[in-house]
């Protein structure tokens, strides 16, 4: 029967949207006035809204219906997830990623301070703390001289 109700369904849809007869049709066709077509509308949203007033048995089970929907359109794109995400994580964590990236930066501390002169001939260096993360560099405090 259901099968029958969706026949049905796609073969109404498919006869109206198929334009029927001749491009020079004997009978003129009237423009359609945009403020009535409005007010139609308008009219028949407020039908709409008042359907669940008339028939709630017919709201009551379309509501289950979308939720059954969504809940499988929700596992679905559950398991659509999981599986991509698997097949993007089989990556090997020590490959180099490539970004398009063509500028190669030096990775040694020295190579920022490579050449560098220590200000008014200061040589020490400030105690660096250590934290979870990793050593917190602390500039040494200013003297108040202007250099």
């Amino acid at each position: 029967m259901f099968f029958l109700l969706r026949t049905a369904f796609w073969l109404t849809l498919v006869l109206v949207l198929i334009p029927i007869g001749s491009e020079t049709e004997s009978t003129p066709v009237e423009p359609i006035n945009p403020v009535s077509a409005f007010i139609a509308a308008q009219a028949t949203m407020s039908d709409i809204g008042g359907f669940c007033d008339r028939n709630p048995q017919a709201c009551e089970t379309g509501g289950s219906a979308l939720t059954a929907i969504g809940s499988r359109a929700r596992d679905g794109a559950r398991i659509v997830y999981e599986y991509l995400d698997t097949q993007i994580a089989d990556t090997d964590p020590s490959e180099t990623v490539i970004t398009g990236s063509t500028n190669v930066q030096p990775t040694s501390d020295q190579s920022s301070t490579a050449g560098a002169q220590p200000v008014d001939g200061v040589t020490e260096t400030t105690q660096v703390e250590e934290s979870d993360i990793g050593p917190t560099p602390r500039p040494k405090p200013r003297s108040g001289q202007k250099t």
